[in-house]
């Protein structure tokens, strides 16, 4: 059975995380697996900008950017495959 945790705790599990305290003892005191605390620690340090957002739109933009730049990643991606068979084959 899957145990399901509020966005409050997870933040202050990554933050925990992020202070330094020793990863066994944050999963004691919350109950947590140690792969969800280098899960939501992961989250908060690549995502945290959002917190600061202003606006929605500025949030809005974020979003628009952060989108169109997996974008490209996709096709780059795709492109580096595909000559990798070329030069292979």
């Amino acid at each position: 059975m899957k145990k399901t945790h509020s966005a409050m705790v997870k933040f202050k599990v990554a933050l925990a995380a992020l202070t330094g305290k020793p990863i066994v003892d944050i999963c004691k005191q919350y109950e947590v697996a140690e792969s969800l605390v280098h899960k939501w620690k992961k989250q908060l340090q690549e995502d945290g900008t959002i917190i600061f957002v202003k606006n929605k739109s500025e949030k809005e933009a974020y979003e628009q950017e952060t989108a169109k730049l997996y974008q490209q990643i996709g096709r780059l991606t795709t492109e580096v495959d595909f000559l990798k068979k070329i030069v292979a084959g």
